[in-house]
This record gives structure tokens, sequence and C-alpha cells, in this order.
């Protein structure tokens, strides 16, 4: 499901520090790419590259960010997001 590479790596040492890259929970990613998969984000390792602070949140709050973004964009949340990465914003709201 996570497959990753040297240039994966490099992308998250260039985007995080080294104690956050440490905090990662493999299980817990695991269950996180799983919700996204069934969800039709085929683009989450993009996601998670780049937003990794929050695939550190446990998954039960990454699924509640992640149902409150589909919430906001509507049916079409996968092509918008896929379009505007950025959006990705709106799961860092409470």
């Amino acid at each position: 499901m996570l497959e990753t590479n040297k240039i994966d790596i490099k992308i998250l040492k260039e985007n995080f520090t080294e104690d956050l890259i440490k905090q990662i929970d493999l299980e817990n990613i695991y269950i996180i790419f799983s919700y996204l998969n069934s969800n039709g984000v085929y683009y989450a390792k993009d996601l998670f590259l780049n937003s990794l602070d929050l695939f550190l949140n446990p998954h039960e709050i990454f699924i509640k960010k992640f149902e409150h973004l589909k919430e906001v964009l509507g049916d079409e949340f996968v092509d918008q997001l896929s379009e505007d990465a950025s959006l990705i914003e709106i799961m860092y709201e409470d």
C-alpha cells in the first residue's frame, strides 16, 4: 500500500524534521491509506509526502478530519483535492 523509495525519503527529509519523521506509525499510516483508497483517493502518497503532520494523527482523528473535508468539498472532493492540494488545509480546521 505505502511503498517508499529513495526519492520519497528525500522529499520527507526536505519537507519535515527528523523528529517528525521518527513519529511515523506504520500501522496507523496503513489504516489511513486503506481509508483513503476506499474513498478513491489515488494520490494518497502525495498527500502523505506533503502533509505528514496530518498523517501523524491517530487514524480516528485523521478520518474525522477527512470526513469534514469531504463535507466541505462535496461529491467531487477527490477531483478537487487532486487539482488543488492546498484544500487539504481544511483538515486543520476544528
